[in-house]
């Protein structure tokens, strides 16, 4: 954000410093084709007549456009940007019936729209009257101010579409990476091994569990395989793989972890990136669990005004478990900013003997050229 900012105050300086720089080289070519000198003070004049577009200018730019443009409030930027309009356009009249002091030799101004004095008589022939009658300087400088306007709310558009579409592109690049990621790393291939000896060990004990477990095993794959590469999925898929994935860590630890998981019944429509939650979970087992003491894994997964709460509470072992554990964890905040940006909360507490995840995340992930 902090990059297009300076984009955009770059533009607006290289315009409004062109627009400054203009003016004594139209008025010395002017002055110079009717016998006048260029003199400062002429200029001068002409930037305070300019320095009114500018105010009106910066006001827009502070105060209506990011109501449309950032803030999504056509009718709010509206209401604004009519009032900016009517203060502008009463000053243009005020100037109008009083236009201050004037220098009787200084030339006239038409490029400006200012009229040559009543008592000089324009050279060469009148031009014919057609029955249209010409824009007023006055009608001409409000249109102009219009036409600025539309300058700046052009402008912030484009640098939105353009921060949007880098932002669509990282978020492509790393949705790949995080795919092939999760295929070699993220499930900790130990977990595969293990949980296809155990189902191995079901086939004389019970072999109905061990079908049942097969087909958790199956669909565990085929959700890693086919929703990791897509943006959101429905809640109630990411639930499902952490309920499958519970389910075939009870068969390796049996009695010897307490495992809780709580799941809502519906996701009232709420959608989620794929593996989020996973993450945590698989980081909760394979960095919380020890043989030599008791261990717990607590997960919890709700939907409350408009939001997905997750939490997941695990026993906390060692000091070099708990690093490896952060490693991990500096990853998904940086999937978590590129996704959400500040509209997420992540709070971790690692205090005593117990490591504290709590994930507040919108219901719904805005996938769109502004970004995600």
């Amino acid at each position: 954000m902090e990059t297009e900012k300076k984009q955009e105050v770059v533009i607006y300086g290289i315009l409004w410093f062109l627009v400054l720089a203009l003016v004594p080289v139209v008025m010395y070519f002017q002055g110079h084709s009717m016998g006048h000198a260029l003199r400062i003070g002429d200029v001068l004049r002409v930037w305070m007549g300019i320095l009114p577009f500018f105010v009106l200018f910066l006001l827009h730019d502070l105060l209506a456009a990011p109501l449309w443009v950032e803030k999504g409030k056509p009718w709010a930027y509206l209401a604004v940007t009519v009032a900016l309009l009517a203060v502008f356009g009463g000053y243009l009249w005020t100037v109008r019936q009083d236009p201050g002091p004037r220098r009787p030799d200084s030339p006239p101004m038409e490029w400006m729209g200012e009229p040559p004095p009543p008592h000089e008589e324009m050279p060469g022939p009148r031009p014919p009257m057609d029955g249209r009658m010409p824009l007023s300087p006055d009608l001409m400088k409000f249109l102009l101010g219009m036409l600025l306007l539309g300058v700046n709310l052009g402008v912030k558009y484009y640098l939105k579409s353009a921060r949007g579409e880098r932002r669509m592109q990282e978020l492509q690049a790393e949705n790949l990476s995080r795919q092939l990621e999760t295929l070699r790393y993220q499930i900790n291939p130990h977990f595969f091994m293990n949980t296809l000896n155990n189902i191995h060990a079901l086939v004389d004990i019970d072999p109905e569990q061990a079908k049942a477990s097969i087909e958790e095993f199956s669909k565990l794959m085929r959700h890693v395989l086919y929703e990791g590469d897509r943006p959101t999925i429905p809640l109630a898929k990411e639930t499902e793989f952490l309920r499958h994935y519970v389910s075939l860590m009870k068969l390796r630890y049996a009695d010897t972890v307490r495992i809780d998981l709580s799941l809502p019944e519906k996701d009232e429509g709420a959608e989620i990136p794929p593996l989020m939650l996973a993450s945590f979970v698989e980081n909760a087992f394979k960095h919380g669990i020890s043989y030599e003491k008791p261990s717990f894994v607590h997960v919890t997964v709700s939907v409350e005004d408009g939001k997905i709460v997750f939490r997941c509470a695990n026993s906390r072992q060692d000091s070099a478990q708990a690093a490896q554990h952060g490693v991990g964890l500096a990853n998904v905040r940086g999937r978590l900013d590129l996704l959400y940006g500040d509209r997420y909360t992540l709070h971790i507490d690692q205090g005593g003997e117990v490591y504290d995840v709590l994930l507040l995340l919108p219901a719904t992930v805005k996938m769109d050229k502004e970004g995600v």
